[in-house]
This record gives C-alpha cells, structure tokens and sequence, in this order.
C-alpha cells in the first residue's frame, strides 16, 4: 500500500490540488451571487469520484483482483458509476441562465469542474485498463475502452435528458429498462439518443487518449 501511495503521490497532489480550486471558485461564486445555484456541483464532484475510489480500492488489494467473484462486482458498480464523471460537461447547458454580470464567472467556474471531472475520469479509465490488461488480450484493451466510452455517452444521455441516475437501477428498474430497450430496438426513431451519445463518445475518447498520449510523453 506504501508503494502504491508513493507512485501515485503525484496524482494525489494534482487531484487536492484541483479540488481546491475547484472549491475556491465555487466559494466564491456563492459569495458574490449570494446565489446557491451550482452547489449541485459539490455532489456531481461526489459522484464523480465512486468510479476513481473503486479502481483504487482495488489497486490497494491485490488479492481481490485475483478473485473473479470479488473484482468483477466492482467492475461492474464502477460501469454503473462511471457516466457521472464525464455528465460534468452537460452542466456546461446552465450557463444559459446566467446573467450577463457573472457569466464570466460561471463559464470559468463550469468549464474548472468539467476539466476537473475529465482528469478523474481519465486517472480511473487507466487504472482499470491496468488492472484488466492481465485478464485480456493487450488487443482488446481499446475496443473495451471505447465500447465503455459509448456506455458512458448513452448514461449521459439517460442522465441528463430523461433525469435517469445510477440509484434507479434499483429503485425503478423496469422502467429504466423500458426506456434503454425502445431507444435501442428503434434508434432511427430515436435518432437524438444517438446523436447525443456518439457525441460524448468523441469527446470522452478524444480526451481520455489526449491525456493519455501526453502521460506517455511525459514518462518517456
């Protein structure tokens, strides 16, 4: 665990660090606006970081990615999760209410949240590439990543068109399921749904490999 600390330490520091000032600025926007209305970002943040928390979750035990019955239910709660980290950038939408006196302010503190969510969101994509690539071929690593990138764009979607969250998988499944299945047996006539979600897909792929690419760089 010791040395797992120590190699991701700089990753801890940069993930404190973009809290702070992602705090910061929302502290601030209160503070001018006397307005509370993107406090809704401090959980989209909270949500944002289950998926990242699973993956080190299972970094720390190694054991449990040895066990199929241990680490496959985590892999499948982080999937589940995972399309809240990228949502951030729908939030983007609500800069379409605010008032011509502090849109400046919001478009700063909206777009900090978004590239905020997209470094969580790609640090936990990575590490479950890492932690999946002895389980399956190296080949398949980035058909399975864009294929998760595709699920995350539909999620997307389900979140912030038809209000669906992760919770209602549970709490109201057969009709999340109704929802899935129409839009899936009749895309043409739901032709929005894909367009949407091919969108997110290119974004989320463009920047998780973006990011990647310049990790890559970096260490070599």
């Amino acid at each position: 665990m010791d040395q797992l600390i120590i190699s991701k330490l700089h990753e801890i520091k940069l993930l404190i660090a973009g809290f702070l000032v992602c705090t910061f600025l929302l502290a601030m926007r209160i503070k001018v606006t006397e307005s509370y209305t993107f406090i809704f970002l401090g959980w989209n943040i909270f949500l944002a970081f289950i998926p990242y928390v699973i993956t080190l979750l299972l970094q720390i035990h190694k054991n449990w990615q040895r066990s199929t019955y241990i680490w496959l239910p985590f892999a499948g709660v982080w999937l589940l999760f995972l399309p809240n980290t990228p949502y951030l950038i729908s939030d983007l939408q609500h800069l379409r209410h605010s008032d011509p006196s502090t849109i400046w302010m919001d478009a700063l503190l909206l777009t900090t949240f978004v590239w905020y969510a997209f470094l969580i969101f790609f640090l936990t994509v990575r590490d479950m590439q890492n932690i999946i690539r002895p389980k399956i071929k190296a080949a398949y690593i980035h058909h399975l990543t864009i294929s998760v990138f595709i699920l995350c764009g539909f999620g997307i979607y389900l979140g912030r068109f038809l209000r669906w969250n992760s919770w209602d998988i549970i709490k109201n499944p057969l009709a999340l399921l109704y929802d899935i299945c129409i839009r899936v047996r009749h895309p043409f006539a739901y032709y929005e749904t894909w367009m949407v979600t091919f969108g997110y897909t290119l974004i989320t792929t463009l920047v998780f490999y973006g990011m990647l690419s310049n990790a890559k760089n970096n260490n070599s």
